[in-house]
């Protein structure tokens, strides 16, 4: 049977069986303002009674001085995805480009992971220890735009010596923004139409795959982030966010996935430093009517059936053209059902093929909980407090985003022994410090789990 019609039997089995409760919550507002080389975005906006999370701000860019483009390392041929699944297909790899990335008739061939507290890397279940990066310059590593190119193939050196810090604090999943709020890495015609990928994706693409090879690492590109959706903005020669009509416009929408994802998907489809790629980060900020929901006051934003639209398609456009999992970036527990099949169910959508969840958490969510929701039942807003377990899920959980300044260990273990299957602190390059000593000393005693196979 063909593999796309065997997730989809899946799913229509877990959401004919789930009587749990789904959907999402109250609200915050997070806001970063977009900025040009060589300023700073102002802080998030935060509202009374909640903390934004802390996914846009310091977003720095710096005045490009291009070069050498960092060469990718070929592809091990045989490398099958993230969990190293056996499809009974040929292996026969072509290379695709002068860069070593690899394309295969073996694409498609995820593994659907059960509900659990560890994810399949290398044939192996581990916790995924990582960071965020989550950028060098919010918008511009990837591509280039009206203010110049400054992407990751103009100065590698400087990247890897964060990939260095990160992986020799043995943080070894790496969540990267990709073209956020649309500055860069995007071609649109006069229309607003998406025609595909901007010049020098590729070389940038390349050049942070062979950093992220040399190092050990697996990536987690996120291809936009919820300012996609904000009012636009013009900057100069440079339109931010104002793309709110690639999801609300069904050709758009079509155009935004077939010209510029899939094509990247096809680019990396067997990549083995490709762990997942995940679809927005926070998407529940610029959806207008979501359960419980409060969007952005700066967002124009789109209904949940569009935003289920183009997730679903670019989920199935993951599984088809590439050997990667696919994930969202959920901004809080509260709304993080809203994302299930039970959920999809419910509401008439049709479900989205996510391979594991992913949920961020700050102190502002201590606290707050849902008591018999219409919509998603009980339970808590920190996964500090609420067990992964309890949560009734499909897929395993990652916490995506969080604070871990200090005391690494102890939030990490209560975070382990809570049922989660991994944790990416917040941040590397923006907002709040890793506790590096400590993560790398609990990543030490818990090496059997944190561990991953070079990619």
């Amino acid at each position: 049977m063909d593999r796309m019609r065997v997730r989809l039997a899946c799913l229509t089995l877990l959401t004919s069986a789930a009587c749990s409760s789904v959907d999402a919550g109250a609200g915050d507002t997070e806001a970063a303002t977009a900025s040009g080389p060589d300023t700073s975005d102002s802080a998030p906006v935060t509202s009374s009674a909640e903390e934004s999370s802390a996914s846009h701000s310091n977003t720095n860019q710096t005045d490009p001085q291009p070069t050498s483009i960092t060469d990718a390392t070929d592809s091990d041929p045989d490398f099958t995805g993230p969990g190293f699944v056996t499809t009974g297909i040929d292996d026969d790899l072509t290379t695709v480009g002068d860069e070593g990335s690899t394309t295969a008739d073996d694409t498609g061939t995820q593994e659907f992971i059960p509900p659990g507290e560890t994810i399949p890397v290398g044939g192996e279940n581990h916790f995924l220890l990582g960071a965020n990066y989550p950028w060098k310059s919010y918008g511009g590593d990837f591509g280039g735009n009206g203010w110049g190119v400054y992407g990751v193939h103009t100065d590698p050196g400087k990247y890897d010596a964060d990939f260095v810090t990160m992986t020799d604090a043995r943080l070894e999943v790496i969540r990267w923004f990709v073209f956020t709020d649309g500055r860069a890495g995007i071609s649109f015609d006069n229309s607003g139409t998406p025609t595909g990928l901007g010049e020098h994706v590729l070389e940038d693409f390349d050049a942070a795959v062979g950093i992220a090879r040399q190092r050990g690492a697996y990536l987690v590109p996120v291809l936009l982030d919820f300012h996609w959706m904000f009012w636009s903005k013009q900057e100069g020669p440079v339109q931010l966010s104002g793309r709110s009509d690639t999801i609300t416009d069904p050709t758009k929408r079509a155009a935004l996935i077939d010209n510029v994802f899939v094509p990247l998907f096809q680019k990396y489809s067997n990549e083995p430093a490709i762990l997942a790629w995940e679809i927005m980060n926070e998407p529940e900020w610029s959806i207008s009517d979501l359960p419980d929901g409060a969007p952005d006051g700066q967002a124009n934003a789109v209904p949940l059936a569009d935003f289920y639209a183009l997730s679903s398609a670019t989920a199935d456009a993951v599984h088809a053209n590439t050997s990667a999992y696919v994930t969202i970036g959920s901004a809080c527990l509260k709304w993080l059902k809203v994302w299930t099949p039970a959920f999809a169910s419910k509401k008439g959508l049709a479900p989205i093929a996510l391979d594991f969840y992913q949920v961020h958490y700050y102190p502002w969510m201590d606290g707050q909980s849902w008591t018999d929701h219409p919509d998603y039942g009980s339970l808590k807003f920190s996964p500090m407090e609420q067990t992964y377990s309890e949560l009734g899920l499909d897929h395993p959980l990652v916490v995506g985003e969080l604070i871990i300044s200090d005391s690494a260990g102890a939030r990490l273990d209560t975070l382990k022994s809570n049922g989660y299957a991994g944790v990416w602190p917040w941040s590397l390059n923006s907002d709040y410090s890793l506790d590096l000593p400590g993560l790398k000393s609990w990543a030490e005693s818990h090496a059997d789990l944190v561990d991953l196979p070079a990619p």
